[in-house]
């Protein structure tokens, strides 16, 4: 079983808002044990990331 959810961080820079989706999938162990595995997609974030970093200077290379 799989699910998926969307959790939002904000930019300590900024203060945008940036989703994270997020997939969920529940695995039994054993009858007594259950796993929850989450598997985050970050694309998002580093795309944002990304809009901060100083561009490079064409002159400094």
């Amino acid at each position: 079983m799989a699910a998926t959810c969307t959790l939002q961080v904000q930019c300590p820079e900024c203060d945008v808002v940036v989703p994270i989706v997020v997939r969920a999938e529940l695995a039994r162990v054993s009858d007594h044990q259950q796993t929850i595995s989450l598997e985050p997609d970050l694309s998002e974030l580093w795309a944002h990331a990304w809009t901060h970093e100083a561009p490079v200077d064409q002159a400094d290379q």
